[in-house]
């Protein structure tokens, strides 16, 4: 299996990739795509199938882009998974002895996302994007991804929105009113949070909608009327309205509490990200006297980190983000903690950050660069631990930092997107004596 959810297979060495195929299937396929080092291409028939298969358990799988491995065991996934950070790092960052730790696994591989964004199409649908396209989505009935009840509200919304022939948003003539559906739930608190997103403040039926989500889930904590004029499809907004409760749920992680509204980041898997939360802890050890956390977010590892160290800082460039993370702070009692808003890529310009000597990075998926690696090379820490979402873009990273002179002591994968090709990783490198 690739990075990116497909199939490898070879015609005489030549690598053709190929969609919905297992490892161990001999099948034929269309070609959709050649090019001179590769092709692509679509199943056309299974002739012996993968002892790896298994049948999906989601009525959309296929069509629905929200998931692409459901028709692979999941004992499988974890070790094809395992075997895409293994071939990043060898060939796409010459790491080729490195100490790679067996993937960690979720107990239960269904229902784990805390927060899922659905859009609104014309004649009432509502649902995730169709795979592969931008304009049209799947009409979802059930949801395998996030809890029981975000199912419930899906119907519950669609119902509201045909009885009361709401005009949804279509994203080619970017006519129509209701645009997202998210829906966000603390796992240790039991808490919900609603918000519609639409595309102007002309929405009528606001309070009827909260009015009846309240009534009929007793938990919500709020619900949220939110509004995004731009022509965009990301859930961004300009204003919003709080309509019931309160515009946050609260989370607890291995100790700590966070407040999350609608456009916080936050690990989207909150049982697998206590996991990354000890494991990072465990690579860190005792003896850190400052802790630098770059694209440290709403302080997620900041914040953990703060009890076994002198002193922490953060630097994220959003700055909500950095007003969040400060909150954050305040509301578990830490006091060794700063935030500064600024551009990660210019880190060393910080004043406080020169005495670094554990550097924490969980950069976005395209990595973090060749500038941030160079300058965390001047900085010298005497230990990086390095947080990545995206094992092709870690890889390239982690080549810089060996060629400045560390060493990669560990590699822990792990997986907190089920059904999916996303992998995460944590990687602890030290800094060779001198």
């Amino acid at each position: 299996m690739s990075y990116g959810g497909r199939g490898v297979g070879r015609v005489d060495g030549f690598v053709v990739f190929v969609d919905d195929a297992a490892p161990g299937d001999r099948l034929r396929a269309r070609l959709r795509k050649v090019k001179r080092s590769f092709a692509e291409a679509e199943p056309v028939r299974i002739e012996e199938p993968s002892a790896d298969r298994t049948v999906p358990r989601c009525p959309h799988f296929g069509p629905c882009g929200g998931c692409l491995w459901q028709h692979l065991d999941y004992a499988a996934q974890l070790r094809a998974k395992q075997a895409i950070v293994e071939e990043s790092l060898r060939h796409l960052g010459g790491l080729d002895q490195v100490a790679m730790r067996p993937i960690l696994g979720p107990e239960d591989p269904w229902y784990y996302r805390n927060k899922m964004e659905f859009s609104f199409h014309p004649g009432g649908r509502l649902g995730l994007h169709r795979r592969g396209r931008w304009d049209e989505i799947v009409d979802l009935s059930t949801c395998f991804l996030q809890s029981p009840r975000t199912a419930e509200i899906l119907t519950e919304v669609r119902e509201f929105v045909r009885a009361h022939d709401i005009p949804c948003y279509d994203p080619k003539t970017h006519q129509g009113l209701l645009r997202h559906l998210v829906i966000r739930e603390g796992r240790a608190t039991g808490e919900l949070l609603i918000a519609v997103v639409t595309a102007s403040e002309h929405f009528a039926q606001a309070r009827a909608l909260a009015s009846l989500l309240a009534a009929r889930h007793p938990e919500l904590t709020g619900f949220v009327w939110a509004i995004n004029p731009a022509k965009g499809d990301a859930v961004d907004v300009s204003g919003f309205h709080v309509l019931h409760g309160r515009p946050y749920i609260v989370e607890r992680l291995r100790g700590l509490t966070f407040k999350l509204g609608l456009l916080t980041f936050f690990q989207t898997n909150s049982a697998q990200a206590e996991r990354m939360v000890d494991v990072v802890r465990e690579m860190a050890g005792d003896a850190a006297q400052h802790v630098l956390d770059l694209y440290c977010g709403v302080g997620t590892f900041a914040l953990a980190l703060a009890s076994s160290a002198g002193r922490v800082t953060g630097i994220e460039v959003v700055p909500a983000s950095i007003e969040a993370a400060r909150e954050n702070a305040a509301l578990n009692g830490i006091t060794n903690a700063t935030f500064h808003a600024a551009d990660v890529r210019r880190f060393e310009q910080v004043p406080g950050v020169e005495d670094t000597d554990l550097l924490v990075l969980d950069p976005p998926r395209a990595g973090a660069g060749a500038r941030v690696m160079g300058a965390i090379a001047r900085l010298a820490p005497r230990r990086v631990i390095y947080i990545s979402c995206n094992p092709t873009t870690l890889a390239p990273d982690l080549r810089e930092l060996v060629a400045a002179g560390y060493a990669v002591r560990a590699v822990q994968p792990i997986d907190l997107f089920p059904q999916t090709y996303h992998v995460e990783c944590i990687v602890q490198l030290e800094r060779a004596a001198p």
